[in-house]
């Protein structure tokens, strides 16, 4: 047998263990929401101690977040066969994957070099999948993505760790990098920070930093957005109908049913510039 993988991650970076744990967990699951079989086949390989991880926040809303991600991914495929595809702040997960994408697409996992130092034990490059080492605030990372071509954005768990002002200027450096495309995240609000603020950095020492309690701020971030979806993971169609029950009792509460939500946006510059 070969030896279990240490890892060596701190802070923000070692919360990709607690969605990495869920999906496995779920993948367990006799009515799995996501079926991610590679992500039990890695906690197996991985020593640490994920039991520690149960209970932190809910698995279930972990879950149907990167469904309902995924679904859209798999959506603008569908329409684009050749896209780029950049996974922002990918930490170990296999959406790659669970999309499985053609020969055609470029598929970019983009995260912080001691992450993909970690990830690259579990992945390889070839046939359209790379992956670039580097903080995604930082700019140089995007010139090793090719232009001319539709992309496919996907930030999930990641812009809430982000100042309003970082998170400006990544929407607008990707979206001024491709003539036009989607980009896809969830944002979390005021409550569900604070909700869980203690905890997090108890466990972690992670922050969360973005708090979007209208999502109408968000549109104002980058003019060439045009939001197209706006869901709330508490009743997202994928809830198991237990949950869907409960949360949907909780969730008359604006507050509550607004904790974490899952936005669309396309973007088309070529457009822009035309009625600029």
């Amino acid at each position: 047998m070969r030896a279990p993988h240490k890892l060596h991650l701190t802070g923000e970076k070692e919360t990709l263990l607690i969605t990495l744990y869920a999906k496995a967990l779920d993948s367990r699951s006799k009515h799995s929401i996501l079926g991610d079989r590679k992500a039990d086949e890695m906690v197996n390989m991985i020593d640490y101690d994920f039991e520690s991880l149960r209970g932190f926040g809910n698995g279930n809303v972990m879950v149907v977040r990167a469904r309902q991600l995924d679904e859209w991914v798999r959506e603008f495929l569908r329409s684009n066969p050749d896209a780029v595809v950049l996974n922002l702040g990918c930490g170990l997960d296999t959406r790659v994957t669970r999309i499985g994408p053609s020969p055609r697409v470029s598929w970019f996992d983009v995260d912080y070099p001691g992450v993909i130092a970690e990830r690259r034990k579990f992945y390889s490059e070839g046939d359209g999948y790379q992956m670039l080492e580097s903080s995604v605030t930082e700019p140089g990372w995007l010139g090793k993505v090719p232009v001319g071509r539709p992309a496919m954005i996907v930030a999930e768990g990641l812009l809430e760790y982000l100042t309003e002002d970082d998170v400006r200027a990544l929407l607008n450096r990707v979206t001024d990098h491709f003539p036009r495309g989607q980009i896809v995240f969830d944002v979390m609000n005021s409550f569900a920070i604070q909700s869980g603020k203690k905890k997090l950095r108890e466990r972690t020492g992670a922050e969360h930093r973005w708090a979007v309690d209208d999502v109408r701020d968000v549109d104002k971030l980058d003019s060439n957005l045009r939001r197209l979806s706006n869901e709330s993971v508490l009743g997202s169609k994928y809830l198991p109908a237990g949950y869907r029950l409960t949360f949907g009792t909780v969730a008359i509460v604006p507050s509550v049913r607004n904790m974490i939500r899952l936005l669309r946006y396309e973007f088309d510059r070529l457009e822009d510039s035309s009625r600029g």
